[in-house]
């Protein structure tokens, strides 16, 4: 009798040594879902992406004068993304949240450095942001 109850102890220590491992696995791959299948690229004229899948942060930097414009435009078959368009010390000229379909053109208030910064929620699609004018 003394075996089986060893061999019962040993199957319950088993048991919970699974269930604890399981629940550690599944937990710390909760809401780790940062993806992006796609193409990205970027240069001195402006940023462009098209994506599978984009379930993350991606950005790029554009060097801008006074006046110059972007030509911002948005087009998504699923999910959403978030735009931000801004230098870093200063408030975002541009602030869109839960983009899905958008063209519009934004004209860049004083010369510097921008962030172009896509947040994408499950997103399929495509953005680009293409500067014109003087743009350096």
């Amino acid at each position: 009798m003394e075996a089986w109850e060893l061999m019962k102890d040993r199957i319950q220590t088993s048991m919970r040594l699974t269930a604890i491992m399981t629940m550690f696995f599944l937990l710390t791959g909760c809401g780790q879902t940062n993806t992006f299948d796609g193409t990205r690229t970027s240069d001195e004229s402006g940023f462009w992406m098209e994506y599978d899948s984009l379930d993350n942060q991606e950005s790029a930097e554009l060097t801008l004068s006074e006046g110059d414009q972007i030509q911002e435009s948005i087009s998504h078959s699923a999910g959403y993304v978030d735009v931000m368009v801004g230098q870093d010390v200063e408030e975002p000229i541009y602030n869109g949240t839960g983009q899905e379909n958008a063209d519009f053109i934004l004209t860049i208030p004083k010369t510097g450095s921008y962030q172009i910064t896509v947040t994408g929620h499950q997103a399929e699609g495509k953005v680009s942001f293409v500067c014109s004018k003087n743009c350096i």
